[in-house]
């Protein structure tokens, strides 16, 4: 592919100690989901390792990843385990989600017995998203009964925020208290650590940060939303972290009139240079941006003129001397002109968690301090 996603180690390692500073006396834990949220899972884990009290994954298969890289961090896995990985997941020591005290818990807890281990788990209460969790009616009991199982240490118990980003919730403070009920209820000997805030409550409801704060969007330097920046009752600055970067494949003049993409709808009103990116919707830039987004070439926002294509972005190149070869910045800043994941999210009618953990696997990450 000509071109490549920078990422800053720099900015992931101060947006990690900002976070945590934030979060104290509570824990801070980095989500680094989803390829950390398109940045690339080993990469920023090994950046900002030395700043997290835990890492948060999706899958198992996530965390044997980061395993095999040398992360030594505690890991929780956040979504559902299969059972054909448990074993794995007890051999590399990651902490599973269970919201199961039934068929699933045994099978947890006889895995663990088995090889004479205990198996580290973190319960998840539904107090409102309406995805996984423990009912919270049960959930006490049921709280009670795995804490209690031979095999089976209860690390955590945590649960999900639904509308965090409003600054005006009544819900969010009743999802805390649910979860508080619930733990309530379960009368524990121990002390899992409880945990329901991820970056926007974190930051826009400290009430909520409890034990442990989950940090995600935040983390790659990305506000939740646009009223959790407004509201921020603090000095905290984020840096994004990633710069999308690529190379003019080919510049040509068409004349006035010149119907330029596929259905033809730009048109060109003046004679005029274009520019071609080789990236397109198969490289995550939202085909939304058809004739609304914008690159920077040699230091200008150069509009998208006509459809995104699988594989290619035609641009405007306006009155720049841009030449094939030419450096254009499809995510980052160049000279006094910028685009960023915010932009792009705009223009697509989106957020900018979808635009960046959509950008491709495949695309060659290089981090830089």
């Amino acid at each position: 592919m000509i071109g490549t996603l920078r990422i800053s180690t720099g900015a992931l390692r101060r947006n990690a100690k900002a976070l945590r500073d934030l979060a104290a006396p509570a824990r801070a834990a980095f989500v680094v989901k989803s390829n950390a949220y398109g940045h690339g899972l080993v990469g920023t884990a090994h950046a900002i390792e030395e700043y997290a009290d835990a890492l948060g994954v999706y899958s198992v298969e996530e965390g044997l990843t980061l395993r095999e890289a040398g992360i030594a961090a505690p890991i929780m896995v956040l979504g559902p385990s299969p059972v054909e990985l448990l074993d794995d997941a007890l051999r590399h020591d990651l902490q599973i989600t269970i919201w199961d005290d039934g068929l699933y818990l045994e099978t947890v807890a006889n895995i663990a017995r088995r090889h004479g281990k205990t198996f580290g788990v973190q319960v998840k209460v539904d107090t409102g998203v309406r995805r996984l969790g423990l009912d919270p009616s049960q959930a006490g009991k049921a709280i009670k009964r795995i804490a209690s199982t031979p095999g089976i240490a209860l690390t955590g118990i945590f649960s999900h925020l639904a509308s965090a980003e409003e600054l005006d919730s009544a819900f969010t403070l009743a999802q805390v208290e649910t979860l508080n009920a619930a733990i309530g209820d379960a009368k524990l000997d121990s002390d899992p650590l409880r945990h329901i805030a991820a970056s926007a409550a974190a930051i826009l409801w400290p009430q909520t940060r409890l034990d442990l704060v989950r940090f995600g969007i935040a983390l790659y330097g990305l506000w939740p939303s646009k009223q959790t920046r407004a509201a921020c009752p603090l000095e905290l600055e984020l840096e994004p972290a990633l710069a999308f970067e690529s190379r003019l494949a080919a510049v040509r003049k068409i004349e006035a009139g010149t119907a330029v993409g596929y259905g033809g709808t730009f048109r060109a009103p003046r004679p005029m240079r274009v520019g071609v990116v080789p990236f397109g919707y198969a490289d995550g830039i939202p085909r939304a941006l058809s004739n609304r987004g914008a690159f920077v070439v040699a230091g200008k926002r150069c509009p998208i003129a006509g459809r995104v294509c699988m594989n290619m972005t035609i641009l405007d190149l306006g009155t720049t001397n841009a030449r094939p070869g030419d450096r254009v910045v499809l995510i980052g800043s160049d000279g006094g002109s910028a685009v960023s994941a915010d932009d792009w999210a705009d223009w697509a009618g989106t957020i900018n968690y979808e635009i960046v953990t959509r950008l491709p696997a495949g695309l060659p990450r290089s981090f830089e301090d």
